[in-house]
């Protein structure tokens, strides 16, 4: 039986809750696979979209952004902001043929060490079955990493960071922050900018 792919994920943490919540964890000797690399950030929502396109560029096989649950953020609306973000990085993730699975973002409370340990075992067992970047999409890693850090240096244009905004600014005027909703509100602030990059 060949033995199972050890994935490399790259974790951006909340100071606050998710980070405090994977070093609960550790004080309680909760077990869970040791193939977490993380950056600590004051809040989720300064997660610039073009961290995660970087970190798959530069040799990860998953990234996961872990912050305090909705309504709960130490900024008041970070976290609302990073689901804006998260959801440009599925799209451009969608636009290259990358399995969109390889970037979550969930939440865990300071108070959650085993909700951190749950999230981040079941995270690794999905990319462990994908392999590295490159296998579950059929696509060559090398070319898939070019592709990544161009699509990370659009990231951070003038356009894209327009749309992204908008998107924002718009969420908090509706009011609604499902999931569905921001991805529909970033597909039409920013997709016309994204069809250009992508021909």
């Amino acid at each position: 039986m060949p033995e199972q792919y050890s994935p490399k994920i790259l974790g951006f943490l909340c100071n606050w809750c998710c980070y405090t919540a994977a070093d609960s964890a550790g004080v309680g000797r909760y077990q869970y696979p040791p193939n977490l690399r993380v950056i600590r950030m004051m809040c989720t929502g300064r997660l610039d979209p073009s961290f995660p396109l970087e970190g798959l560029a530069h040799g990860a096989d998953g990234i996961f952004v872990g912050g305090c649950h909705p309504g709960e953020c130490h900024y008041i609306d970070g976290n609302y902001h990073a689901l804006v973000s998260a959801s440009l990085v599925h799209a451009m993730l969608g636009k290259l043929g990358i399995e969109k699975e390889r970037f979550l973002i969930d939440w865990a409370s300071a108070a959650e060490g085993p909700n951190f340990v749950k999230i981040i075992t079941a995270f690794t067992k999905k990319i462990s079955a994908l392999g590295p970047l490159g296998q579950a999409e059929g696509r060559d890693q090398a070319e898939l990493q070019r592709n990544l850090a161009a699509a990370a240096e659009a990231a951070r244009g003038r356009k894209l960071r327009t749309g992204l905004i908008n998107a924002g600014r718009e969420m908090m005027k509706t009011g609604d922050f499902s999931r569905t909703a921001i991805a529909g509100l970033v597909h039409d602030k920013c997709d016309k900018s994204l069809s250009e990059l992508f021909v």
